[in-house]
């Protein structure tokens, strides 16, 4: 294990940091662009695949740089838990007009899981 953390670590440590950010900037518009087009292409099923595959910083950012009403509806079909998940991360405005945009039930199950969070 130690090992295999330190092989994880050594590809991640760069001589100029700039760089680094540059290509993790790079690849976060490569996933909001292939999430947007799909979703612009009305694929809104392939639009959610390829956002759920996305590690969670990069599912953020996608949700806080797309159009809101492209965030609602792509945030309709994720699981609540995922939802939830993401809920606490995202911009107050964005996760309001997320939740908002739920429907009824999936907003209901939303409240639950925060309110089980928020307590423990």
């Amino acid at each position: 294990m130690t090992t295999l953390m330190s092989k994880a670590l050594s590809t991640l440590k760069h001589t100029r940091p700039a760089a680094f950010w540059q290509e993790v900037d790079a690849a976060v518009d490569h996933d909001l662009s292939e999430v947007s087009h799909a979703m612009n292409n009305g694929d809104f099923g392939t639009a959610r695949l390829r956002f759920l595959r996305l590690a969670e910083q990069s599912q953020i950012r996608v949700l806080e740089r797309i159009a809101e009403k492209d965030a609602t509806r792509l945030a309709g079909g994720l699981p609540t838990y995922t939802v939830a998940r993401l809920y606490d991360h995202l911009s107050r405005e964005r996760a309001r007009a997320i939740a908002q945009a739920l429907p009824d039930g999936k907003r209901q199950g939303l409240v639950v899981i925060l309110n089980h969070r928020r307590r423990g």
